[in-house]
């Protein structure tokens, strides 16, 4: 069946989509250039990598203690004596996010692969039966037709009495056209609009709204049905995930850094930037405590980050508009907790890696991670325990961070009965305030890589790309483009980017639709 399905697919175009050739533009431009990367997260180093392979000086600003970013590890020593790698609850790379695995492949030369198959995932419900996405076939048009036999939340009749138009929305994503008509909606109101049953809109759509950081009542719905658009609809790699078996420091972070450093980047953690100006174009002063100069600058933190400098730099703002809203409005996502617990025994042998909850009190992600991560196997072996690690997106401004994590873990003991007898051997919880934002009417002023101040480049996962992306593929695409437009202007190879599809399956059926009736109300066309 898969290899039928990606037959299958490839005859209906669902194939790796080459949003940017390679191309050398002209001869190298004589003359040094030094550029400063603001961000050593998936962007920057993305950025740095195309840049540094070239030949261009490069200096990293991270403000962290280490690279990483939204990747980004770090120690912490149990009661137990252990000392474990915590992340930021970002677990595994899909495979269609093709720019990052092209990063990775940098430090993973040899014959043994860096990334594994993550094994299954199910989204469960209080209410409802299961559903497993990963066990469909992994390319359109079967992949969407399997859904909809399989799934116990779509009925034919249900389907009968839903919104076409609304529907047709969905599977003819066509960048234009739906940030025109649905940028305005709430991905709520969206989902309210295709008249499906509340367990259809829970099990198969909150998900993706819940799994971008983001709450479906402020998230636009021209972002969900990208999202939709470039994780299911559009993909011809599936929804199983990879990832290493080691935490993500030693396998990614310390061996891309030394690949970065053999090459003569300078990488200065603990550094973050705070201002960067210019008195003329090429001349870039960028502020950390002390001042680096340079001819371009790549502003590749997170949102918030990225906002607080921009705001800070006026400068920088005065002459684009997009800028200037950034620095006004942070377009970061509401907050979002992460709680890890080393618990005293073990869950049962048929609880999956990975579990969405799909009508969360709170709770909205189930990771086992001894079942898959070697440092957690390893305490595993040892002492018995698990190791479980419990997300909650959306969630309320000022939120505590421990209190959160209780409040997961009973919900938990509600949802899987044979967690209530495990006690607690340790604890980490945090909140996060980093996600980016994709609020209701906001893609008109979203920047893109390219700006309107020379010089000043931008790339992360809150930057717009003319093809479709999200999340890690997002920051690791517009990195890559970071370094392609400083590239494009000097002479040097330019490196690929790659991505799905950029138009829904039906895309064509929308547009003749859409011309058959003129005056239908935006938001359901």
């Amino acid at each position: 069946m898969v290899l039928v399905s990606r037959l299958v697919g490839r005859m209906a175009g669902m194939r790796p989509y080459l949003a940017s050739a390679p191309a050398a533009m002209h001869d190298p431009v004589p003359g040094r250039l030094r550029v400063v990367v603001a961000g050593g997260g998936i962007a920057g180093a993305s950025a740095t990598v195309v840049l540094t392979e070239r030949g261009i000086p490069v200096v990293v600003c991270e403000a962290a203690g280490r690279l990483g970013g939204h990747l980004g590890t770090h120690p912490r020593t149990l009661l137990d004596g252990t000392v474990p790698w915590i992340d930021h609850g970002l677990h595994g790379f899909f495979r269609q996010y093709y720019n990052w695995r092209q990063i990775l492949r940098r430090i993973s030369p040899g014959p043994a692969p860096l990334l594994h198959p993550l094994g299954s995932y199910s989204v469960i419900s209080a209410r409802w039966p299961d559903e497993q996405f990963d066990r469909l076939p992994p390319a359109p048009p079967l992949s969407i037709l399997a859904l909809a036999h399989r799934s116990l939340s779509l009925r034919l009749r249900e389907l009968a009495r839903a919104d076409h138009a609304v529907g047709l929305s969905m599977l003819g994503f066509d960048a234009d056209q739906t940030y025109a008509h649905l940028d305005q909606l709430s991905a709520e109101q969206l989902l309210a609009a295709l008249r499906l049953l509340e367990r259809a809109r829970v099990m198969l759509f909150n998900v993706f709204a819940h799994s971008s950081f983001n709450d479906s009542a402020s998230m636009s719905a021209a972002e969900l049905v990208a999202m939709f658009h470039f994780y299911f609809l559009a993909n011809p790699e599936g929804l199983g995930m990879d990832a290493p078996h080691a935490d993500y420091y030693t396998p990614i972070w310390a061996p891309l850094r030394r690949y970065l450093e053999q090459r003569g980047v300078q990488i200065r953690t603990g550094t973050p930037v705070t201002a960067i100006d210019g008195n003329r174009p090429g001349h870039w002063r960028v502020h950390t405590g002390d001042t680096l100069t340079a001819e371009e600058e790549v502003l590749a933190t997170h949102a918030g980050t990225a906002a607080r400098i921009l705001a800070a730099s006026p400068r920088a703002t005065a002459s684009d508009q997009r800028l200037a809203a950034v620095a006004a409005q942070v377009r970061t996502g509401p907050p979002y907790a992460v709680a890890r617990y080393w618990l005293d025994g073990d869950v049962r042998p048929e609880r999956v890696p990975f579990t969405s909850i799909a009508d969360p009190s709170v709770l909205d992600l189930v990771t086992l991670y001894h079942r898959f991560e070697a440092g957690a196997r390893s305490w595993h072996e040892r002492t018995g325990g698990s190791v479980v690690e419990l997300h909650a997106y959306a969630c309320p401004p000022g939120a505590d961070a421990t209190n959160l994590g209780a409040t997961m873990l009973a919900e938990l003991g509600r949802l899987w009965p044979d967690t209530r007898r495990l006690r607690q051997v340790d604890q980490y919880c945090q909140v996060g305030t980093d996600a980016a934002g994709f609020p209701v009417g906001g893609h008109a002023t979203t920047p893109d890589v390219r700006t309107a101040v020379p010089g000043l480049i931008l790339a992360g996962d809150w930057v717009a790309t003319p093809f479709p992306s999200a999340l890690t593929q997002r920051a690791a695409a517009t990195g890559i483009s970071a370094a392609n437009t400083i590239l494009a202007a000097r002479g040097p190879r330019t490196e690929p980017v790659w991505s799905v599809p950029p138009r829904g399956i039906l895309s064509r059926q929308r547009a003749a639709a859409m011309r058959r009736r003129p005056a239908q109300p935006a938001g359901v066309r």
